[in-house]
């Protein structure tokens, strides 16, 4: 009875552990079709399980099925081939790696199941993307390999760490289309980078070694990196900064006497012959217009030499004094995430801000604050890839106004290019350069004074060369309106010019003049008024910057600005017909032109 059951057992067991059919699993498969895809084949192949995923040109479709017999039996199915994933870009041979895995076709159940595979095999998840059909995920070399053998995987790409790069702003600010169309490198161009120390013997500067001015400094890592953002030579193409012909000069911070180093500058009998100043640096944060601040206006005002200021990075009205400086380029910044593209592109909390405590516009421009691609101390070969800040910004904003100075000695704005002039000594004026800088910079589009691209974030935008140029060689090489500081107002008088619309692009006008120094105990630094009025052809009145604080666009009416030296109207679609732009010297309380005996004031016009 025993052996009976045993044998019962037996049996029992060996019937249970019989060979059984398989389900059918699916897979990944190219197929290849007699002609295109009608959508009647279509809905077949859905009909039959198929899911029809990429397509390769040539070789057909990455499809999803569980049965191929079937596919291979439709008239209009040429070939019927397994497919599995390639692992493309370098990987880990040890320890592990960022990929981002491209699924065959978005779908979000085949995006999850992936997911869990991952996980499931030891591997970490780091995004699953809203597109549905990418996962960004970290795996070592066996993980990759297993994760391109899923059905559902059209490609594991290693991905590495991101890169910046000055191409990248080179591109941006127009420097790479204004060398396309003109040839300008900053051949002739002259401009002094003021920081802590330079590491004078990298390679990116031995092609034309700096000129050092008034000595150097030991810390040379913040000044290596800034230097090399306008001078770096292009050793290293990723790193060419963006005047690469340029004669850089470099001059310790720590000056005794800034107004003595300045003048040096701007000697025409000098070794220097600067045409403008990059500062990534300041005295302590403040909100004030401070002695500091008054102290570098006059050094503007009597030197006569565009100045770059970097705001500082706290994120607040917190800014370097000489940032509240009336008469200097002040630089803010905005996070620009390694893209070109300018829709991602965010103040984020990051740069310091504007306005100035007696409500004047800062910062005056922006640029990019993260990942920028530059030259670093650590060796004669070295680069980082991690400069940013308003220190990373000033630079790049300070180098395309070289090439502006370039532009503008060759005859961009003067009738046509070819010129060729000396650079130093055909230079406009800081104040005529600061308005072209600002009046063809591109603006962030915002709405409200909260926005995180406000006013008082981005100033009145980036720098654009290729807009500046375009400009130009539109109106035949010349703007519409273009004073040079060569047209005085004595107070209470009004200075007019005219212009006619035809309404197919924006009108642009900007009035930026350099102001005596103001006093750090008064509740307005400005110490003279002028004011930018510009009236449309019915009639209608714009004054500077009414609206501009809250949006892109003037709003009309209200009443002259009282507080900026740099004034914008900005119509976005202005009526057909003539335009009249007048400047009115409200307020003449200093003179602001002493090569004249009256008590009376210049500036700088600039409209498109």
């Amino acid at each position: 009875m025993l052996r009976f059951i045993a044998a019962v057992s037996a049996a029992a067991l060996a019937f249970s552990v019989a060979p059984a059919v398989a389900a059918p699993v699916e897979g990944a498969y190219l197929v290849r079709f007699d002609g295109t895809l009608t959508d009647a084949q279509r809905l077949q192949l859905r009909a039959l399980g198929a899911k029809i995923g990429t397509f390769v040109p040539d070789e057909g479709y990455v499809v999803r099925t569980k049965n191929t017999a079937q596919l291979t039996k439709l008239s209009y199915v040429d070939r019927v081939t397994p497919y599995e994933a390639s692992v493309d870009g370098p990987i880990m041979l040890s320890g592990t790696g960022s990929f981002l895995v491209t699924l065959v076709e978005q779908d979000e159940a085949a995006q999850r199941a992936v997911a869990r595979k991952i996980t499931a095999i030891g591997g970490r998840v780091e995004t699953i993307s809203a597109s549905r059909e990418h996962i960004a995920a970290v795996l070592d070399a066996g993980q990759a390999a297993k994760v391109a053998k899923m059905a559902e995987v059209l490609a594991v790409g290693a991905v590495a760490a991101p890169e910046t790069d000055m191409a990248i702003a080179r591109e941006a600010g127009g420097a790479n289309y204004i060398e396309t169309v003109g040839g300008y490198r900053g051949q002739g161009v002259r401009g002094e980078v003021m920081d802590s120390g330079l590491r004078t013997t990298h390679q990116e500067y031995r092609a034309r070694p700096a000129i050092i001015h008034n000595g150097n400094g030991a810390s040379t890592s913040h000044g290596t990196s800034t230097y090399g953002e306008i001078f770096a030579s292009g050793v290293s193409g990723a790193h060419r900064g963006l005047l690469p012909e340029a004669q850089g000069i470099f001059g310790v911070y720590s000056q005794p006497d800034r107004y003595a180093h300045t003048k040096q500058l701007v000697d025409a009998a000098g070794p220097y012959r600067a045409v403008f100043q990059s500062n990534s640096w300041g005295s302590g944060l403040t909100t004030s217009y401070t002695s500091v601040s008054a102290e570098l206006d006059r050094i503007v005002f009597d030197h006569d030499l565009l100045i770059c200021q970097s705001q500082s990075n706290d994120g607040t009205r917190n800014s370097r004094p000489q940032a509240w400086s009336k008469n200097v380029l002040s630089v803010g910044g905005q996070y620009h995430f390694n893209t070109l593209s300018r829709t991602d592109d965010k103040w984020n909390g990051g740069a310091s801000i504007g306005p100035a405590a007696d409500g004047r516009i800062k910062p005056d421009v922006s640029n990019y604050y993260d990942r920028i691609d530059t030259v670093s101390s650590t060796s004669d070969t070295s680069y980082t890839t991690g400069f940013g800040g308003t220190s990373g910004a000033t630079p790049i904003t300070c180098g395309n106004a070289g090439l502006l100075f370039q532009m503008w000695a060759d005859g961009v704005f003067d009738g046509a290019p070819g010129k060729k002039r000396d650079v130093f000594a055909s230079r406009p004026h800081a104040a005529t350069a600061k308005a072209l800088l600002i009046n063809t910079a591109e603006q962030f589009a915002f709405t409200g004074t909260g926005h995180d691209m406000t006013r008082t974030h981005q100033g009145w935008g980036t720098v654009s060369l290729r807009g500046a140029y375009d400009v130009a060689k539109a109106g035949g090489f010349k703007l519409p309106i273009l004073v040079n500081e060569t047209d005085l107002l004595t107070n209470g008088q009004t200075r007019r010019y005219t212009l006619t619309s035809n309404g197919s692009k924006p009108l642009k006008a900007t009035l930026a003049y350099t102001d005596p120094a103001g006093s750090p105990t008064a509740p307005v630094a400005r110490v003279n008024d002028l004011t930018l009025k510009v009236t449309a052809p019915n009639g209608t009145v714009y004054y500077g910057n009414n609206g501009l604080a809250a949006g892109n666009w003037s709003t009309p009416g209200g009443a002259p600005n009282t507080v900026d030296n740099v004034e914008n109207v900005l119509i976005q679609a202005p009526a057909a017909g003539t335009w009249t732009v007048e400047v009115i010297g409200s307020q003449i309380n200093v003179d602001g032109h002493r090569e004249t005996a009256a008590t009376d004031a210049d500036y700088a016009l600039v409209v498109q």
